[in-house]
C-alpha cells in the first residue's frame, strides 16, 4: 500500500499563524485540491513552537505518503516592512527592516517583490522551519502572507477600496487605490468593537481623501452581528464570509 500510495504526485501549501497551520494537497496532474486539514492553538511566538505544528499538521495528512514536487509555505508573523522599488537595494534587506523590528546580527533577511505595485516585501523568515521543510522535500518556496495576500487582492481589484481580513486574534486592513497601496497594517484584536474602531481609525487617517471608501470585511463568522454594529458606523460596507486562506492560496 506504501509503495502504491507514494506514486501519487501531490502540490503542498503549508501556512503557518501565530494562532493556526493549514495545509492542502493537490493532484499534480489537474491541481485539484483533494485533501484539507487546519489545526488551531492559542497564539504562539517562538519559531521553535511554530515548527511543532508543522511538524503536527504533516503528520495527521500522512505526508510520507505522497510524493511532493513542489512544496509552498506561506507564512505570516509581524516581521516585515514594504519598500518601494526605487530605494530598495538587494543584499541591503537589514537596513531597512531593523527600524521595525530588533535583529541579530547573524539574521536571514529576505524580499518578495510585490511587481504589480513597484514594491518589495522585506521580512524576516522562519529560517529553522524552512531548513527543516528544505531537509524533507528537498525544495521549497516560500512567502510572506502579506505579499500572497496583496497580490490577490491587486489581481481581483485594484480600484479605491478598503480591505478587512478577520481571522482568530489578527487583523489586517489594507487600502488600494489604482493599484497603490494607500494603508496597511495588522493588529491583535479581542471583540468587534476593537475591529471596528480599528478601521475607524484607518478610515480617518489624513492620507485617505474620505470616509465613503467602499469596505469589503471577510469574516468567517459572526457575519449578521458584523453587519448590524459596523452598518451603524461605517458607509458602504459588504460583508463576505469566506474560509480564511482557502481563498486566498
Amino acid at each position: 500500500m506504501l509503495k502504491q500510495n507514494k506514486l501519487i504526485k501531490v502540490y503542498l501549501d503549508l501556512v503557518l499563524t501565530p494562532t493556526f497551520v493549514y495545509s492542502q494537497l493537490k493532484d499534480y496532474d489537474r491541481g485539484n485540491i483533494f485533501l484539507r486539514e487546519r489545526l488551531d492553538y492559542e497564539k504562539l511566538s517562538e519559531p521553535s513552537s511554530l515548527l511543532s505544528k508543522i511538524k503536527k499538521i504533516l503528520e495527521i495528512i500522512n505526508i510520507d505518503l505522497y510524493d511532493v514536487v513542489e512544496p509552498k509555505f506561506i507564512f505570516d508573523n509581524d516581521y516585515y516592512v514594504f519598500v518601494p522599488d526605487s530605494l530598495y537595494l538587494k543584499g541591503k534587506e537589514k537596513t531597512f527592516l531593523k527600524f521595525n523590528t530588533s535583529l541579530e546580527s547573524d539574521d536571514y533577511i529576505t524580499a518578495d517583490n510585490i511587481e504589480k505595485l513597484n514594491i518589495y516585501n522585506v521580512y524576516l523568515p522562519y529560517v529553522n522551519i524552512n531548513n527543516y521543510l528544505i531537509d524533507k522535500f528537498k525544495k521549497l518556496e516560500f512567502y510572506h502572507y502579506n505579499t500572497v495576500l496583496i497580490n490577490k487582492i491587486i489581481n481581483i481589484n485594484s480600484s479605491y477600496m478598503c480591505h478587512s481580513f478577520i481571522e482568530n486574534s489578527d487583523l489586517k486592513i489594507l487600502f488600494v487605490e489604482n493599484g497603490e497601496i494607500l494603508f496597511f497594517n495588522s493588529f491583535s484584536y479581542k471583540s468587534l468593537d476593537d475591529i471596528l474602531y480599528y478601521i475607524l481609525l484607518a478610515v480617518k487617517d489624513k492620507s485617505l481623501k474620505d470616509n465613503d471608501i467602499p469596505i469589503n470585511i471577510y469574516a468567517n463568522k459572526k457575519i449578521q452581528e458584523i453587519k448590524v454594529k459596523f452598518n451603524s458606523f461605517l458607509k458602504n460596507v459588504s460583508v463576505i464570509e469566506h474560509d480564511g486562506f482557502n481563498q486566498i492560496l
